[in-house]
């Protein structure tokens, strides 16, 4: 795959992982190309339009204020060319929570992402979702009130 490629997808990454920490459902949306598909752990294929999308956005982030947040760190571990438009990326997301002077580890989730060229530029155009439930559980179980 072409270098340039890869760095596209990299800092469209990096960037979408910086507006995922401002916390603004509209602006991750905007990552997106909508009808968005995704694919869910429990099998099937679903559609969200940008409405149905931010409102599970923020949701989300209501969860990660709960937790404690204070960081996400995303780094993408493989890109699959699927044709000279469409990349399969996976990312490894680790959530952090201040304690003191440190970052405490939440949790981590490993999630997968078609992305596409568009008139706009890169987007979203497929989640495969990895079902985060148990993990999210877990921290909020750990979470200190």
């Amino acid at each position: 795959m072409d270098k340039t490629r890869t760095d596209a997808i990299n800092q469209l990454f990096l960037q979408y992982r910086r507006t995922f920490e401002s916390g603004d459902a509209q602006q991750i949306a905007d990552f997106y190309r909508f009808p968005l598909h995704y694919y869910p752990e429990r099998c099937g294929k679903q559609s969200a339009n940008r409405t149905q999308f931010t409102a599970q956005v923020n949701r989300l982030l209501s969860i990660y204020g709960r937790l404690g947040v204070s960081q996400i760190v995303g780094a993408v571990t493989q890109i699959s060319e699927l044709n000279t438009c469409s990349n399969l990326v996976e990312l490894r997301w680790v959530l952090l929570r201040r304690e003191g002077d440190s970052s405490v580890e939440l949790y981590t989730a490993t999630t997968r992402y078609l992305v596409s060229d568009t008139p706009a530029g890169l987007k979203i155009d497929g989640l495969i979702a990895v079902d985060e439930k148990a993990c999210i559980r877990r921290a909020l179980a750990g979470a200190s009130p």
